[in-house]
């Protein structure tokens, strides 16, 4: 083999285990900042409208760009987002939007997470499990859909925020793949002992953010339902990452245990 041929090999061996830096398999924006984006579009009347004008309605660069693609293409995997014509919202977004009936919407969300086809073998796996840490995720959506490391702790992120919104994951932090019991129905004995919102989670965004805003959440303990939610543009500059972490090191109370807090 001659050198131009054992380079043409090298370059298709590259081509072949190149790792993916980013991935239409999977959802790379969670479930909740999807169902306010075509929240969006249903409110704003922007349904039948291409995609470029949506973008362009919503505030976007462009359709091509990052925060408003993934937002399209996690709303198709999530079925709740038709663009065949148009843009418009499928029947399972109006069950959800504009349900008939108290059921509706949480069978909607925990249909939107079985419509995504990559998801199945996850729920599959888990179904019934505690949840791994987001790293462990991580690891087995890297080696099942050839992505990079980080673009697999994107996914694997957005798959348990997905979970959590879908209200698939137990206060004990199982996976659940039925459609979950509405609170409402929960006996008043049941609904006395739901554990209290974690102080170090913060409330939701209201709709008035900037609409190319992303959520990023940090589970801090799954089982105690203990995570940390910060919702920022999609790109910033190194000297704002640096006035990030100075913010949030004077935010917490900071201890080295939780059985060493006060009362």
């Amino acid at each position: 083999m001659n050198t131009n041929q054992e380079n043409a090999a090298k370059s298709q061996s590259e081509k072949k285990t190149a790792r993916k830096a980013s991935t239409n398999e999977l959802p790379m924006v969670d479930l909740g900042t999807v169902l306010e984006f075509v929240g969006k579009i249903e409110s704003d009347g922007l349904q039948t409208l291409t995609v470029h004008e949506v973008a362009k309605r919503m505030g976007f660069a462009s359709a091509t760009s990052t925060p408003f693609y993934r937002r399209i293409v996690g709303a198709k995997l999530f079925g709740l987002l038709d663009t065949t014509q148009g843009v418009n919202l499928t029947k399972l977004a109006l069950d959800y939007f504009k349900p008939t009936d108290d059921d509706s919407k949480a069978a909607a969300l925990a249909t939107a997470m079985r419509n995504v086809v990559a998801y199945q073998k996850v729920l599959e796996r888990y179904s019934g499990k505690r949840l791994p840490q987001v790293d462990i995720l991580a690891n087995l959506i890297e080696r099942e859909f050839n992505l990079s490391s980080d673009a697999a702790k994107v996914c694997g992120s957005v798959f348990v925020n997905s979970a959590q919104r879908a209200g698939l994951i137990r206060g004990d932090g199982t996976l659940s793949t039925a459609t979950p019991e509405r609170v409402s129905s929960l006996p008043p004995a049941e609904k006395a002992t739901q554990p209290a919102p974690s102080p170090f989670q913060m409330p939701a965004v209201g709709p008035s953010a900037p609409s190319d805003y992303e959520s990023h959440f940090l589970t801090l303990d799954a089982k105690a339902q203990r995570r940390v939610i910060l919702q920022a543009p999609p790109v910033i500059t190194a000297s704002e990452l640096k006035r990030i972490q100075i913010w949030l090191a004077v935010q917490f109370h900071v201890v080295d245990s939780l059985e060493e807090s006060p009362p």
